[in-house]
């Protein structure tokens, strides 16, 4: 690796993103343009649709992240309420206004 004139490394070179692997969607819920009590029952169905090990992308927009915003309640709603239907979500690596999530 090069360096440097003072010895360091360049700067630029640690910001590059890791390359994250491609996860298969089994289906896409766009959430723009609804109100919040809406998409969370959108959402809600959704999951209630698939089976176990089935990745669903919800799109909800970047938003403000205030705690009246789709993407606040969304989350919320998948740490507590969703619990037991989700194994695991996480804000999608190639679009920061979506989440990925694997239903339980």
């Amino acid at each position: 690796m090069r360096k440097a004139r003072n010895g360091r490394k360049p700067r630029g070179l640690a910001l590059t993103p890791a390359k994250s692997p491609e996860f298969p969607v089994d289906e896409e819920l766009d959430l723009h343009g609804m109100a919040v009590d809406e998409a969370l029952t959108a959402a809600e169905a959704l999951l209630k649709r698939h089976r176990s090990g089935a990745v669903v992308r919800l799109v909800h927009g970047h938003s403000n992240r205030s705690n009246d915003s789709i993407r606040s309640q969304l989350q919320r709603a998948l740490t507590s309420v969703w619990k037991i239907r989700v194994r695991r979500f996480r804000t999608d690596f190639h679009n920061p206004g979506a989440t990925l999530v694997e239903v339980a």
